[in-house]
């Protein structure tokens, strides 16, 4: 016999019962709907007597009832649906709500099987009686939680579901999860600013042709779970009795007076002895009721059920989408036509665009008292625009455009979990979207979404051009330094008065100059000044002499300065080859390596931005190191924008360099001629267009930018705002400077014929110098006027088909009148000059 009491104990369950139990059991919840009873809870078991459990029990309890079934589905399988269910969902955070601890006893698998390093689940409480829209602030417009499971009363939906559309106007980037298994009867179509997706799980549909049989109208007075498990429990019980009368198993025996007993051996005693039989047979019987399946394991649990998974669609009605297999834990969608209402996008849709000034791409000019919007991210959005609207349903959709004050793509605010410039006007809600050079990161990925690359990039250096060094003609003259040309004039002067004087004094450099006369009356002395600069002149240049000392002090002298000679020339040569190396290769920095060597150049970014936070997260010991370096700096090396960086690498005249994004950088080398990229990329990102969490314009706006960038329209448009007519800077580029392949220039090298111009014209007058005092002499030892011994030298001396000359001129004429007494004297003493520096120089003994 079994035993389901109602308020009064006097609910008779069955035809085939002839007899109400006595009073063995107390009600735990006699909530009656539907004509029903809700549930009930037998206190102390009945021998052997059958208890038919309708509502949800607690698992350590109802484990101890050994003759209890549960028609309700354990709360670890529906617990395990709904873990299955955000793992489909793919969600990365949600809230929990909840209004008792229950929930987490209902709900335990859905705590247990979160991921470990997902971020944790944010569990707050809801007062039923009490406000609850301070806490739906906090997490929408604190914690940004858009993803959220409620576990609370059916009666309580519509309540929450207000308060949250009066403290959050964007619902439709949220998504909830209702746990109540009655959730898909709630009316929410009045609630007309809901626009969140509302997904729900339920064991019994509305519609069942039972409840028709019944009389029972659906659409008026809505069956409720309790209901239909009442009515599986009344039915299953009923087909229990028949298959036992059928098999004659039951010849029916009042059961024991009383189901109390003192011990275990008592209690067998007195126990119903139909009872072990109807167990038995309620645990084989199965059949298909209002809730599924009808099956129950050893335990007497519901197995083998299926829920109903449905969809809260535009018209804020739950439609059946799909079910979920108790066997399988898992979900089979059957109707993809029911999109999430938070992408549904209604004709008179206006999307927000937010946009920060900043060229290439926005600015806003005021034209003829006009206010004009420009720049690529405007084109690009506009273009966007045009795509989605030339799709089937978006005709109608609209966008504005909005100038934010915000001088950053986002970055989190400290000590808040809010986020400011463009992040910020997309998490406050002001925009659907924002576009500009916002760079993709994992920080930014986590607050909002963004939609496919419009454009690929890379952090880079950014220099200007060091301004061009003027020509030096004499170039050749580099290889030493000031100080050692000078010493080495010095030594030069030094050791030919030394040799002259070693030459002098030693024996061995006087020579017999009759070789044929074994007793001359002289010897003679061929090293004068003249001679002894000419031989160390002639090693210096590596080309020797004609004459040589004899003497062994002489010869130690000269083999001492061919020795310094040669070091010195080959010191010249080697630093000659490599001043004329270092000439043609850029002494500019190339690379980030050679930035990090170097103290003389300074180098920054921008504060808070994706390269500042590059540098700052990186494990790489370069980057590490310049970034100790940047963060050390005094003054500071880092800027509020890129523009303020280019500037000061425009004013440090090569002495900074900024780290930037490298499209950024191709902008500025358009407009200024100065700048330049130096080295390859750091990285590689993307810049993206922000969008919120869950936003409907995602897939439209992802089709836009790959349709754009297959017919070439990405690159057209970045062409168009970033090539320039108007360029500043040293823009002229010389031809010579164009044609250098690294070949030694005239402009380097013209010193060296000057040298030879200035010393050939020097040669020249003193050839003239020369010549005419040889033409003195001849006029006086000859006794004739100075004009006739220079003409007779010159017709002599420079005919190239003579090549010999008489000795003394002929006389053309006869002696010029003897010079005054006065002049006599004058032209001694001149003549007696020039004999002493000829006697010291000795210009007629060059050998």
């Amino acid at each position: 016999m079994t035993c389901i009491w109602n308020r009064n104990n006097t609910l008779q369950v069955s035809d085939a019962v002839d007899e109400l139990c006595p009073d063995r059991a107390v009600l735990a919840e006699d909530e009656v709907i539907s004509g029903y009873t809700a549930n009930f809870r037998v206190e102390a078991p009945c021998a052997r007597i059958s208890h038919l459990s309708v509502a949800w029990e607690i698992p350590d309890t109802s484990d101890q009832d050994e003759f209890s079934f549960f028609y309700h589905p354990p709360s670890e399988l529906i617990s395990k649906a709904y873990a299955t269910l955000i793992k489909e969902l793919e969600w990365d955070r949600f809230t929990f709500f909840y209004e008792d601890d229950g929930s987490f006893i209902r709900l335990q698998e859905v705590i247990n099987s979160w991921p470990y390093n997902n971020e944790r689940i944010q569990f707050e409480k809801l007062e039923p009686d009490g406000d609850n829209r301070k806490t739906f602030k906090n997490v929408f417009g604190v914690l940004r939680i858009s993803y959220h499971l409620i576990d609370c009363d059916v009666n309580n939906i519509q309540k929450y579901m207000k308060e949250i559309v009066s403290v959050n106007n964007s619902t439709q980037y949220q998504s909830f999860i209702l746990t109540a298994l009655d959730s898909y009867l709630i009316k929410l179509d009045d609630i007309s600013q809901l626009r969140a997706n509302v997904s729900t799980l339920h064991l019994t549909k509305s519609n069942e042709p039972i409840w028709r049989d019944f009389g029972i109208d659906t659409a008026e007075m809505p069956v409720l779970i309790e209901t239909a498990l009442t009515a599986d429990a009344l039915n299953h019980f009923e087909k229990a009795i028949r298959t036992m009368r059928q098999e004659n198993m039951m010849e029916y025996v009042d059961p024991p007076e009383i189901c109390f007993a003192e011990n275990k051996a008592a209690y067998k005693e007195k126990a119903w002895i139909h009872g072990e039989a109807l167990k038995e047979v309620l645990l084989q019987t199965t059949f298909r009721g209002t809730t599924g399946n009808i099956t129950f394991d050893e335990n007497g649990k519901r197995t083998n059920f299926t829920l109903y998974y449905s969809k809260l669609d535009k018209e804020s009605q739950f439609v059946h989408v799909g079910t979920w297999d108790s066997k399988t834990d898992s979900f089979l969608t059957i109707n993809n036509a029911v999109t999430d209402r938070s992408k549904a996008i209604t004709s008179d849709s206006v999307v927000r665009v937010a946009m920060k000034v900043g060229m290439p791409y926005f600015d806003v000019e005021e034209a003829n008292g006009t206010i004009v919007q420009k720049g690529y991210a405007v084109d690009l959005i506009d273009a966007i625009f045009k795509h989605i609207r030339q799709q089937k349903g978006y005709g109608d959709i609209k966008h504005e455009i909005y100038k934010t004050n915000a001088n950053s793509a986002g970055n989190p605010i400290a000590g808040t979990k809010k986020w400011d410039g463009l992040i910020g006007e997309v998490l406050e809600l002001n925009a659907e979207m924002a576009i500009s050079d916002i760079t993709i990161t994992s920080e930014r990925s986590a607050v909002v979404e963004f939609s496919m690359p419009f454009m690929s990039l890379g952090i880079s250096m950014l220099v200007r051009e060091r301004d061009p060094q003027q020509p030096d003609m004499f170039s050749f003259i580099k290889p030493l330094a000031l100080d050692v040309w000078l010493y080495l004039a010095t030594a030069y002067i030094i050791v030919s008065f030394v040799l002259l004087i070693c030459a002098r004094m030693s024996q061995g450099d006087w020579v017999n100059p009759h070789p044929c006369n074994q007793h001359p009356e002289n010897l003679q002395n061929i090293w004068s000044l003249y001679n002894c600069m000419w031989l160390t002149v002639g090693a210096i240049m590596t080309q020797g002499c004609d004459i040589l000392p004899r003497a062994a002090g002489s010869r130690w002298v000269t083999g001492m300065w061919w020795f310094f000679a040669l070091i010195v020339t080959a010191s010249y040569t080697a630093n000659m080859s490599t001043f004329l190396s270092n000439s043609r290769r850029d002494n500019e920095i190339k690379d980030v390596k050679e930035l990090s060597e170097q103290n003389e150049v300074s180098y920054g970014v921008l504060i808070n931005g994706s390269t500042y936070n590059f540098f700052e997260n990186s494990n790489d010991s370069v980057y590490q190191k310049i970034w100790t370096v940047m963060k050390s700096a005094k003054p500071t090396v880092f800027t509020n924008n890129n523009d303020e960086g280019r500037d000061r690498v425009v004013r440090s005249k090569g002495n900074y360099v900024f780290f930037m994004e490298s499209t950024a950088i191709e902008y500025y080398m358009q407009r200024n001629c100065d700048l330049k990229m130096v080295g390859s990329k750091l990285d590689s990102k993307d810049y993206g267009i922000a969008l919120h969490k869950n936003s409907p314009y995602k897939r439209l706006v992802d089709n836009a930018i790959l349709a754009l960038q297959e017919t070439g329209d990405l690159l057209s448009l970045k062409k168009k705002w970033w090539e320039s007519d108007i360029k500043e800077g040293n823009c002229e580029k010389s031809t010579n400077e164009a044609e250098d392949n690294g070949s030694l220039q005239m402009k380097n090298t013209s010193g060296i014929f000057l040298v030879l111009g200035f010393g050939g014209i020097l040669g020249f007058f003193v050839a003239i110098i020369d010549f005419l005092l040889h033409a003195r002499q001849i006029s006086v030892k000859e006794k004739v006027t100075f004009k006739e011994a220079l003409l007779s030298e010159w017709r002599a001396s420079l005919d190239p088909r003579v090549l010999h000359k008489p000795a003394a001129p002929p006389r053309s004429a006869p002696p010029s009148v003897s010079p005054s007494p006065r002049r006599e004297r004058s032209q001694s003493r001149a003549v007696s000059v020039l004999r002493a520096a000829t006697s010291f120089i000795n210009f007629d003994e060059i050998y």
